[in-house]
């Protein structure tokens, strides 16, 4: 901080702040500074318990949003077997309309493929 040089240009280094911390002398850090800075540091550092990290808001909001994509999941699953599609759902799977989406789709994830061919074998 003494090897501060204030230029008259500048008008925040002629402050009268930075006048004193110029005339200041310098001190130095005694010799177990650093060892007692640092055994201060882990002195104060709280270990929280291993359920308390488990039950933290940011894991317990992703646990959460796994939970109920797994049980939606689960219920699509159970609900919507071969045999529970009606004819009409049927019709629509084989409509002109479901080949021209299933086309655009596979159209589209080729060509992403091909933007990012690191990521695919």
């Amino acid at each position: 901080m003494n090897h501060h040089s204030p230029s008259p240009d500048d008008p925040l280094e002629s402050d009268a702040v930075w006048q004193l911390l110029d005339q200041a002398p310098p001190v130095a850090a005694c010799t177990g500074f650093v060892d007692d800075t640092v055994r201060m540091a882990r002195l104060t550092i709280e270990i929280k318990p291993w359920w308390h990290r488990l039950l933290a808001p940011v894991p317990l909001v992703g646990m959460t949003a796994a939970g109920a994509a797994a049980v939606f999941v689960l219920t699509l699953i159970y609900q919507v077997g071969p045999e529970k599609i009606s004819s009409t759902q049927l019709a629509a799977l084989d409509s002109p309309q479901a080949a021209a989406i299933q086309d655009i789709a596979e159209t589209e994830t080729l060509l992403a493929a091909v933007d990012q061919l690191d990521d695919f074998s």
